[in-house]
């Protein structure tokens, strides 16, 4: 045969070669024998019922925060010349822009708008640096995290009026706004407050990761009253004057936890004096003893409320990547004492926030690609997404979701860590996130993204519409019911009301028997499917759950006593 009759003969066989192949693997699979069905019969954990938001014990545990970077968010202003920033931007955006999204993230289902600083950091005027060097940086300017006037609004952003004007519209939806406060750091050289106060700066190398020569601006040392004072006035003064709803503390560890109980305080009388809402969040980078020490004890509290980074750490680890490279976690990570575990050594008032992601971490999308999970073309991309929601949604607490994750949004081109020379390229691992997303109704059509991008933003609202009106998802108490490799599975109560929580994280079908007696309820009468991609059947000893890969569900438990309510 000759060479060319030899390529024709392959090119005919090609076809049949394949598609024998194929009925092969497909005969494999279907041969592989089903994982065995999961009983649970009794919980693998306690009831926790101690904390705030395990037994609704506080107003803040209902708060559903939509967390936008203005530097990056929405351009209101396309006129105007912003100076720049980290991450790849454009850093177009200002207060007008977060104006014009308020509607769509109101019909979202959130209640709270955190923003990102918008103090004057005095833009293109050098950092006063504790070593006495005087250093330009206009991207730090840019950020908004260094200011040098706390009592005015950066025109990079905006004027007064345009934030009077932005509280009064969120307020007019029902929308609570929530402000950044830098307490713990600034540019040098800040403005005094109205009273003529200035905050002190701290003179131990430690508070500056020991390079005071190199830190871009300076540490408040909060050993001198007047930090306190001048603090308390700026948190003061934005309740008082412009009626902000509270304040998320950035590095909130670099304010003490007496001073800082008492800054607490103070936005307490204020918040209640203004009728206003007053939370107060944390950012505390790190370990959950860290979280533990910024939050005080039960005889000194402190940090009222703090951003959940283990829990947030658990999460992706098992359905994506951490920034660290840890991934393929069990479902089980996130009971493990490091995790939702520290929650039993938390101080009695800690109510701890949930996030998936921030202007500081990868966003989840991307992080999903570096697992090798797939990118947007991939179900397996938007199912993570809808799994990290539905986790959300069943969480005892506050949960923010930073602008973008509702259409599962990524960076272009960047996936993997650039590990040379991130911040020449804007591409280091704490500030790719900070890139504008098309918004379908805030600044771009529905046209203009994937369809699944706009099925996981209705995903999303119909997640956010259920908890709104299910107390035992936000503030009930959460029994850990069942957790493996790959299932995991939460029982909500509050009073009558209780929801099963269960996701299955592997890429194999899963079933799980879940009896009354593991549910507490012999007198249940009716299991319903809230939401999710699951099959739910009612049997004689309790439920049976068909768990497709990637899949997930809440489940409502209805008993006589919820049934004779109204």
């Amino acid at each position: 045969m000759g060479s060319r009759a030899w390529i024709d003969w392959l090119r005919r066989l090609g076809p049949v070669v394949l598609a024998g192949l194929a009925l092969g693997l497909a005969t494999l699979a279907s041969a592989r024998p089903a994982p065995e069905p999961i009983v649970i019969s009794k919980p693998m954990g306690q009831t926790e019922t101690r904390l705030p938001c395990n037994r609704n014990g506080s107003p803040f545990c209902e708060l559903r925060l939509y967390q936008v970077l203005v530097g990056t968010f929405v351009d209101g202003t396309p006129d105007h010349n912003p100076i720049g920033g980290y991450g790849p931007g454009p850093h177009t955006g200002d207060i007008k822009g977060v104006i014009q999204a308020l509607d769509t993230i109101k019909a979202m289902g959130f209640n709270a708008v955190w923003i990102t600083p918008i103090f004057d950091s005095a833009a293109g005027s050098p950092q006063h640096r504790h070593s006495g060097e005087k250093v330009v940086n206009p991207r730090l300017d840019g950020t908004g995290y260094y200011p040098r006037d706390y009592f005015k609004v950066d025109p990079q952003y905006g004027t007064a009026q345009d934030v009077r004007d932005l509280i009064a519209a969120a307020h007019q939806r029902d929308l609570k706004i929530i402000f950044d406060g830098v307490f713990g750091h600034h540019k040098g050289n800040v403005t005094p407050s109205p009273s003529g106060l200035v905050p002190a700066a701290s003179k131990r190398p430690a508070d500056y990761f020991n390079s005071p020569e190199t830190y871009p601006g300076e540490v408040v040392d909060f050993a001198n009253p007047k930090s306190l004072a001048f603090y308390d006035e700026v948190a003061r003064y934005w309740i008082d004057v412009y009626g902000i709803d509270g304040w998320r503390l950035d590095q909130a560890y670099q304010v003490p936890n007496r001073p800082m109980a008492k800054l607490v305080k103070s936005i307490a009388q204020s918040s209640k004096d203004q009728g206003k809402l007053g939370y107060v969040v944390g950012e505390i980078w790190g370990t959950a003893d860290r979280i533990r020490a910024s939050l005080g004890t039960n005889e000194e509290p402190a940090l009222p409320s703090a951003f959940d980074f283990p829990a947030r750490y658990a999460l992706v680890q098992i359905l994506a990547t951490g920034e660290d490279g840890t991934k393929g976690k069990p479902a089980t990570t996130l009971q493990e004492s490091w995790a939702m575990g520290a929650h039993a050594s938390y101080p009695d008032h800690a109510i701890m926030n949930l996030m998936l992601g921030n202007h500081d971490l990868v966003r989840f999308g991307d992080l999903i690609q570096r697992a090798g999970k797939g990118g947007p073309n991939a179900e397996s991309y938007w199912a993570r997404h809808r799994l990290a929601f539905t986790f959300m949604a069943a969480w005892s607490g506050p949960i923010t979701t930073y602008y973008g994750e509702e259409v599962g949004a990524e960076v272009a081109g960047f996936s993997m860590r650039v590990s040379q020379n991130c911040g020449e390229v804007q591409k280091c691992d704490d500030h790719i996130a900070r890139n504008m997303i098309k918004l379908p109704g805030i600044n771009a059509n529905n046209t203009d993204v994937l369809p699944k991008a706009l099925a996981l933003r209705a995903y999303l609202t119909e997640l956010l519409a259920l908890r709104k009106v299910s107390p035992a998802l936000y503030a009930g108490s959460r029994t850990h019911l069942y957790s493996d490799r790959h299932v995991y599975v939460d029982l909500k109560s509050l009073g009558a009301e209780k929801f099963v929580f269960v996701m299955n994280v592997s890429d194999l079908h899963q079933t799980i028997r879940l009896s009354k007696s593991a549910l507490s309820d012999e007198d249940m009468r009716e299991a319903r499917l809230m939401i999710g991609d699951i099959k739910v059947r009612e049997t004689a000893a309790g439920l049976e759950m068909d768990l497709p890969p990637l899949s997930t569900g809440i489940v409502r438990i209805q008993n006589s006593e919820a049934a004779a309510r109204p």
